[in-house]
């Protein structure tokens, strides 16, 4: 995921996190930062070495520490984005664990329906929060459940074949 922002005293920072690895790149005015240690990056600013320090990730927030200049690159999840995400997994795990709703539609519970519908349920964080538009968000949401619900119900026929 790649977010630009661009600050009055700084300018322009480039903020690349990768999904599957959590590696981190910065960018400031066009110049890639020397990655120090996994946070710390060294900024050559007018001839002098700066430390820079990016804490949080795209998932929570990342900030940006530049001496006493804090810089937000990515935004933290609104409220909706969390709730819509704990829905899925709530969904599977009150559905999966109901003895009435399974002898309706069965989806997989316990521990593999929490794993399933917790890893969409992140994977739909992270979509969601790549979005601007709220349409956009609600529509991967409704997109993200019904995977989620698909997925474990698949998994459920599989198992209940399998006995």
């Amino acid at each position: 995921m790649k977010e630009t922002v661009q600050h009055e005293k700084i300018g322009q920072i480039v903020y690349e996190e990768s999904f599957w690895s959590g590696k981190k790149e910065l960018t400031i005015d066009g110049v890639k930062l020397v990655k120090q240690q996994k946070n710390t990056f060294v900024w050559n600013c007018g001839g002098q070495n700066k430390l820079v320090y990016v804490k949080g990730s795209f998932a929570t927030s990342a900030k940006l520490y530049v001496d006493d200049t804090v810089v937000e690159l990515t935004p933290s999840a609104k409220w909706y984005e969390l709730v819509c995400s704990i829905l899925i997994f709530v969904l599977i795990m009150v559905w999966g664990n109901s003895v009435t709703l399974c002898s309706i539609l069965p989806v997989v519970g316990g521990a593999i329906g929490g794993g399933i519908s917790g890893a969409m349920a992140f994977l739909n964080l992270i979509m969601m929060k790549a979005q601007k538009k709220v349409g956009v968000k609600l529509g991967i949401w409704v997109a993200m459940l019904a995977a989620t619900f698909i997925t474990c119900f698949l998994v459920a026929i599989a198992l209940l074949l399998a006995l």
